[in-house]
């Protein structure tokens, strides 16, 4: 399949160009976000687009489909009309009368059993409203769908946190991964706009997951409230004077395939802090890190610094010590302050919790906010706390939460800086940089 000059058909918001730039670069797309942000619109455009150009097979699919109305049958019909494209419109396919171009209309799941007949010789398959799909019928629709240069599109907004679609497809090499809202939408109707406001004004929680695509708040073992992570990048600093102040929390990646990330946050009042940068970089060998980590510390130059000595980060933190860099250990493994939790780290992200639950942290970041979603905590036989390891979120197909353990550090460094060191130390350290 190729792609060349664009007509009007697929004039589709900027945000999700990449899926028609990048056609071939991936085997799966997924396009996801809040209502109105034109999500089945522009897969549906591209769909027909394709099918005016060769001969390909279409399957349109959802977990459960009882009548064709249910599918996105009507977008592609209503598409047909108003661009007078040359498709024959049937009531359960649709044809293009030169290329012989078919889109069938499926769902997966029949009277409980998965069904996949009509899936043989597919080149492009496109979920719509992915949330619903479970795991079990994903397992089986992927490697059903296998013929050379083969597609797979899901569209969706999720329900929850842990959606078997969003956790198959984040942090996929193979994936292309698109978040989109409805003001980014330069197509979004005024009464939609309107609709959106209104919501948000009646219920930020519903407006959070209907508008902006955020997961429900309905999954016990997740720690973070959603709509509070949501808050953190629109979040106004109290305006009372204070003393500036910066620290740095890095999480070094001892293994491969992760990242080595840094964030940088700095005091923007009283009692709240602001994300103002997080660095990252993905080689995995120390003494490129350790060059990193003194150019970094040597250009912010933190009021304190702490790094993850987690694996060979041990190594890392002893050479920089050697070198002279004032920077502190954070060993995730070792005991808490308190018996509620089981390690330093679960204490750290309880810790982290509270100051995005009082809206002490301040941050415009979706890779970091999307990690903070997936971390998930249990109980241990003595009734402390443990959050889920990397290596286990791993094993479970989940993304190694690199960002949120970095953010998580540097909150745990605003508290040990404020700990250890005295009112009128920090005048003194800070005086030149005092605001009021």
């Amino acid at each position: 399949m190729l792609i060349d000059e664009l007509p009007a058909l697929i004039n589709i918001p900027k945000k999700l160009t990449p899926i028609i730039e990048r056609f071939n670069d991936y085997r799966f797309f997924l396009a996801e976000g809040g209502r109105g942000s034109s999500k089945t619109q522009s897969i549906g455009r591209l769909v027909l687009y394709l099918g005016e150009k060769q001969k390909i097979r279409v399957v349109c699919g959802r977990e459960t489909q009882n009548t064709i109305e249910e599918s996105v049958y009507k977008v592609l019909v209503d598409l047909i009309k108003e661009y007078n494209l040359n498709y024959s419109v049937t009531s359960n396919k649709i044809v293009h009368n030169k290329t012989g171009s078919e889109i069938l209309f499926k769902g997966f799941r029949e009277q409980g059993k998965a069904n996949i007949k009509g899936m043989e010789g597919v080149d492009l398959l496109w979920i719509d409203e992915a949330e619903a799909i479970t795991k079990q019928t994903l397992d089986i629709i992927i490697p059903t769908i296998r013929k050379p240069k083969s597609k797979i599109f899901f569209t969706m907004n999720r329900f929850v946190r842990n959606d078997p679609v969003y956790e198959f497809c984040m942090g996929r090499e193979n994936c292309l991964c698109i978040h989109i809202d409805y003001f980014e939408n330069p197509f979004c109707p005024q009464e939609l706009k309107d609709e959106a406001e209104a919501c948000k004004k009646n219920n930020l929680e519903e407006y959070n997951h209907i508008w902006l695509g955020y997961p429900l708040d309905n999954a016990t073992d997740y720690l973070m409230n959603a709509s509070k992570v949501a808050r953190m990048s629109k979040i106004v600093p109290n305006d009372d004077g204070f003393y500036p102040a910066k620290v740095i929390g890095i999480d070094f990646a001892a293994k491969g395939g992760d990242l080595c990330v840094a964030t940088v946050l700095e005091r923007v009042s009283l009692t709240q802090w602001k994300v103002t940068k997080q660095i990252a970089w993905s080689e995995a060998e120390p003494t490129t890190s350790i060059g990193r980590i003194v150019n970094i510390i040597g250009e912010e130059q933190p009021d304190k610094s702490i790094l993850d000595v987690g694996g060979m980060g041990t190594v890392v933190h002893s050479r920089l010590v050697e070198l002279g860099v004032d920077i502190e250990r954070f060993d995730g493994a070792s005991k808490s302050p308190t018996s509620d939790y089981y390690n330093l780290r679960a204490y750290g992200y309880y810790n982290l919790k509270r100051y995005i639950d009082n809206e002490q942290i301040l941050m415009y970041n979706n890779d970091c906010e999307r990690e903070l979603l997936q971390i998930r905590y249990d109980y241990r036989s003595d009734g402390s706390r443990l959050i889920m390891s990397k290596e286990k979120m791993r094993k479970e197909g989940i993304h190694s939460p690199d960002r949120a353990d970095s953010l998580m550090m540097a909150v745990y460094a605003i508290d040990n800086l404020e700990n250890v060191t005295s009112h009128s130390q920090i005048v003194i350290k800070s005086s030149k940089r005092w605001r009021v």
